[in-house]
């Protein structure tokens, strides 16, 4: 299986170094590397197509249209949530910057192996989830959905609304039963009607969680304490 990466930096040694280092840490895994290199972010913008990477390796410091906007771009004009972008930058202080822009991981030159296997690593486990599909019974048929393009799960009575990437689903079954098939796939299962993919959540209060298109989930006062501790245990694993 191959993965589609582009690196992204003006100073061609760093593309060498992080290249070499990519293709080596994605065949131990047993991923070929399928890799593109642009020296700016302006050439990387006008190729840019949706699915045709699936982890950005961004320098930030550009003459023309710096990494950061690069990265807006990606996420807010091209609406492409599920590119993994690790930033690069030779200074340390733009973290709180590019929260907004949902990065993998935060890469501070020089780059080490060290520093690359940590992003390959998660890259992987997140990976894997494009592979998954959420199984359903509609009628007598049996259905799949991406697991990884579902945004939330939503129940009324009986009848469940999978919300996803790619249009909503509807099926009968007790939310109950959803939420076993998930439980361990990063779903929070925030309310009596309610299952939502941490993937997509942009910030957790104690009544609720928005979600980056701008829903707005509440979350039952029960379980307010359990989703909290589970949330934070998720995000501490996906800064490992």
């Amino acid at each position: 299986m191959s993965v589609k990466v582009a690196i992204c930096d003006d100073d061609i040694n760093i593309q060498f170094i992080v290249e070499g280092f990519v293709e080596k840490l994605l065949e131990l895994h047993g991923l070929k590397a399928e890799i593109e290199c642009f020296d700016c972010g302006d050439a990387l913008c006008e190729e840019y197509e949706v699915g045709r990477f699936d982890l950005i390796f961004l320098d930030i410091e550009y003459k023309g249209r710096n990494g950061v906007e690069v990265a807006k771009f990606i996420r807010e004009t091209m609406d492409d949530e599920f590119v993994q972008i690790a930033f690069i930058s030779g200074v340390s202080g733009y973290a709180m910057e590019l929260f907004d822009y949902r990065p993998i991981n935060f890469l501070t030159k020089p780059i080490t192996e060290t520093d690359a296997r940590r992003v390959i690593d998660k890259f992987v486990r997140l990976y894997s989830q494009k592979n998954e599909y959420f199984s359903y019974k509609k009628g007598t048929a049996e259905n799949r959905y991406n697991l990884s393009d579902i945004i939330y799960f939503s129940s009324s009575a009986r009848k469940i609304t999978i919300h996803g990437k790619s249009g909503e689903e509807e099926f009968y079954s007790p939310l109950d039963d959803v939420y076993s098939k998930v439980s361990d796939k990063q779903f929070l299962y925030v309310h009596k009607s309610y299952i939502v993919n941490y993937r997509y959540i942009q910030k957790l209060t104690y009544e609720q969680v928005v979600l980056f298109d701008g829903t707005v989930i509440p979350i039952s006062q029960s379980r307010r304490p359990l989703i909290r501790k589970q949330f934070m245990e998720i995000k501490e694993r996906e800064e490992v």
